[in-house]
Order: C-alpha cells, then structure tokens, then sequence
C-alpha cells in the first residue's frame, strides 16, 4: 500500500493516537469529548506565543501541577511525565532557587518552543519578583528598560560562573519575571516569541501546530515536533484524577481512510502490538481527516510510552 503524506496545513489532515487506561470509567468520554477550549492548557499556552520558522520546529508542554498530584499518587507509574516544559532545568530543580530565585518544579504549567540553540521557555508560576530580580542581579545581570534581565551575551556563558558550574549552559541568558510568570532564552530575539503580543500570528492559530495541539487535547505532558523535513509528529499523555490515563500522537496525512488500515496492520505486529497491547483504531467526527488508535493502559504500566517512542524517533514508524 502507498501512503502519500504531504507538510499541507493540519486544518486539512491530522492523525491521532490515543489509549485509554482500562479502569476508567470516564475514559471513552473524554477521548472521544468535544477539544480542548482556547485559553487553557495546552492550546491556552501556546496562544500567547508568537509562531515562526524556528518557534514551530518544537515544543514541549507540561502541566506540571497535574503532574506533581500524579507523582504523589504514583511516582513510579507517571515518572516519565517529569520535567516536561522545562526539560532543560529539570535535572537542576534542587539549585535553581539557590541560582535565580524559583524552582521550575514548582510551576503550574511549562512550555518550551523552538530547539537548541534557539528557544523560549515560559513558566507560569508563583513567584517572588524582588527575590529573582536579586538573584539575576548577584549573577551579573543587568535590567533592561523592558523589564528583561540579561545576564550575558546571547548564546553565551561565562564558563567560570555561577550558572555554568551548576551545569547550567543555556537559557538564562534573557530572562523576564513577572507576577504570575517567569520567561527566559539563550537569545533576545527568541525571548520576544513569548514576550510580545502574538496576535493572530499565534502557535495556537498555526494551521500545523494548532490543529496537533487540538488534536491531542487536554494533555498533562506533550511533545509537537515539526521538522524541516519528514512527518510532523505531536505525542501527549492525557489523564484523568483517577489514574485513567490516554496517551496520545497526532501526525498529519492525506488519505486517512488507507492510514486507518495501515495502522492497525502496524499495531497488530510488532513492536507496536508489545508498546501499545489491545490498541484498535478509528476516525473520530470533529477532525476532517483524523485517525485516532486507543491503547488500554492496565494499571501498573509506566505511563508515558508514546512521550518514549517520540524521544527515540520511533513514532513515524507506526503510520509507514
């Protein structure tokens, strides 16, 4: 069978991938329930940033409130829903408030867009501004008339410094704090995506990147990547207060009806019959040109398993 696939705008084609954990009683609702309202979550966070060539490529989200309550129910099963947003800092939550004055870990929501060497990350947080403004101060850093720290050239660390005997290389470069929020970059133009009004230039009204994000839902941990070239891909785990987990992937496509059967020829093999166990496959109303898989999730499966495929590039491999 020949799947054609094409980069055309996701208002016209997405594919999603969704599993359900089998002991919840409200799981079919919510997968197959109306999207997720702009303003909140996932969608919500990326309204407020600006789309471009290189804010686009990547992005990464977590609800980490959410996360932090499932880590506490079961931090072996939702571990690898940690440091989703703030990837970057989650190996260093125990220096950072020593450092800048916040714990990332602590956020309501993370959102990082764009990849090495250029990106933006916003926390949504409680924060204490004069405590932060004087850490970025003890770092060297100077204040702009925009209210934006800056504590190095962009792309640029002092090797001998505070940040980088932590570990830490890249991201505080630009930093902005506000009530409510913390925002930072390796670079000033980079910062600007998530400083600057975005309008209707959004990464929520982006024909790709919106329709992915709709596509997966309300999600606790996601990942959208949209390469230069090859398939673009969303992964994203969603769950609900009881455990019941739905773990989603999204990826666009011209001919949904020969994707659906290719799919569940995939899924009845290996390795995907092993990943995603009891999986069937169907095309849901509210998308034109969705496919959507459910995959049961028993209760001591590590949640997270498609966030693992995408890190591991694995996830094209299921619609080929």
């Amino acid at each position: 069978m020949v799947n054609k696939r094409s980069s055309v705008p996701l208002a016209a084609v997405t594919v999603l991938l969704v599993g359900c954990a089998a002991l919840s009683a409200g799981c079919s609702a919510e997968a197959d329930g109306a999207p997720p309202t702009p303003g909140t979550g996932l969608l919500g966070a990326l309204a407020d940033v600006r789309a471009t060539a290189e804010s686009s490529v990547l992005v990464e989200y977590g609800d980490v409130a959410a996360v932090r309550a499932l880590l506490a129910a079961d931090a072996e099963r939702f571990g690898g829903l940690r440091g989703y947003g703030y990837s970057d800092l989650a190996g260093h939550s125990r220096v950072l408030p020593d450092l800048v004055g916040f714990d990332p870990a602590a956020a309501t929501t993370a959102l990082r867009v764009g990849q090495p060497p250029t990106w933006a990350a916003v926390l949504r947080m409680d924060v204490d501004v004069a405590a932060v403004d004087a850490k970025l101060q003890a770092l060297g850093g100077r204040k702009g008339g925009s209210g934006t720290w800056t504590t190095g050239p962009d792309h640029e660390i002092d090797p001998d410094g505070p940040l980088a005997e932590a570990g830490i290389v890249t991201g505080f470069q630009q930093v902005r704090v506000q009530a409510g929020a913390v925002t930072h970059a390796p670079a000033g133009e980079a910062l600007k995506w998530v400083t600057e009004p975005a309008g209707d230039n959004s990464l929520a009204a982006d024909p790709m990147i919106g329709e992915l994000a709709r596509c997966l839902g309300e999600v606790s941990a996601a990942v959208i990547s949209k390469p230069k070239s090859g398939l673009p891909v969303a992964a994203g785990v969603r769950t609900a207060a009881d455990g019941g987990t739905t773990e989603v992937v999204c990826v666009p496509d011209e001919n949904p009806n020969a994707l659906m059967d290719l799919v569940r020829t995939n899924l009845e093999s290996e390795p995907w019959s092993a990943t995603l166990p009891g999986a069937t496959v169907d095309q849901p109303a509210d998308q034109t040109g969705v496919v959507r898989v459910l995959a049961p999730a028993a209760p001591d499966v590590r949640v997270g398993r498609v966030l693992v495929a995408s890190q591991r590039g694995e996830l094209p491999t299921l619609f080929d």
